[in-house]
């Protein structure tokens, strides 16, 4: 019952995030601050994956990738990081069903949602390339790397939702899954439901796909994370022994570090940006 109150706060809480904005808007704020950014999209099939990026000049890309809800405005504070910005250029993208990304068509399955970041990518041509991954993020970044290990140079996990054990059925889930259910929940949280539900069952077809990952990883973690649980770090250290860096574990952080510790993801950049040159 704890617990179920918990996500119930936790969902209030997240409201108070700004899950989208307009691209107009982003331009402003950022333009306020002495940054710019720019947008474009690209239709992969029948799925549009829309995306923000700060140019194409630098020797390395960093591609951030949201979780569950979200957008790529969950990294718009990163266009504004002069000690990223000197060395390399940003990407991030709306994963697809939020954002603008076919907003309410959920994609559930990994491999589909790491082929069509992939292509998106694809677009640039930066010989170095790190992944950033917050949340479900995380899940879809390590598939990134198990199905194209060649296409990148670093991995950094945020919080990431990727240890199938850790990934318990929960009442509320099925509960928003009914008629009345999806009528009273906001889109984000439908878009983001029809994803987490099968999680699990993705993960599990991941397991024997971990000893693809043989590049530079990084994991942070909060230890007061109620929603990805801190098992999930030790799962991607057991997973990767070779390829961990370090495992970040903040004390007294919850999940959403993106928003409150911003600059453990900075010096993390900086780490792998250092360990590929």
């Amino acid at each position: 019952m704890i617990k179920h109150v918990f996500f119930i706060v936790s969902l209030l809480l997240i409201s108070c995030i700004e899950f989208r904005i307009s691209d107009e808007e982003a331009k402003e704020k950022l333009a306020q601050a002495g940054a710019s950014i720019q947008f474009d999209d690209l239709l992969v099939g029948d799925r549009n994956l829309h995306f923000a990026f700060s140019g194409r000049e630098k020797e390395h890309l960093i591609v951030f990738i949201h979780g569950s809800p979200g957008s790529w405005s969950a990294f718009i504070d990163f266009f504004k990081a002069d000690s990223i910005l000197d060395y390399a250029d940003i990407l991030a993208v709306d994963r697809p069903g939020f954002g603008k990304s076919g907003y309410g068509l959920a994609e559930p399955a990994l491999k589909t949602q790491a082929m069509l970041i992939k292509e998106v990518i694809s677009r640039f041509d930066h010989p170095k390339i790190i992944l950033v991954g917050h949340s479900l993020g995380g899940s879809v970044i390590a598939r990134m790397v198990m199905d194209y290990p060649s296409l990148f140079n670093g991995l950094i996990m945020v919080a990431p939702s990727i240890d199938p054990e850790m990934e318990k059925d929960e009442w509320y889930r099925s509960a928003i899954n009914t008629k009345l259910g999806a009528a009273i929940t906001p889109e984000e949280f439908k878009v983001s439901n029809d994803e987490i539900l099968p999680l699990k069952g993705e993960l599990v077809q991941m397991l024997p796909l971990w000893e693809k990952i043989q590049i530079p990883t990084i994991v942070i973690q909060g230890t007061k994370d109620r929603l990805v649980p801190r098992k999930n770090a030790d799962f991607a250290h057991r997973m990767l022994p070779d390829s961990v860096l370090e495992v970040r574990l903040l004390e007294d952080v919850d999940h959403f570090i993106p928003w409150t510790h911003p600059n453990e993801i900075v010096s993390a950049i900086q780490h792998l940006l250092d360990s590929t040159d």
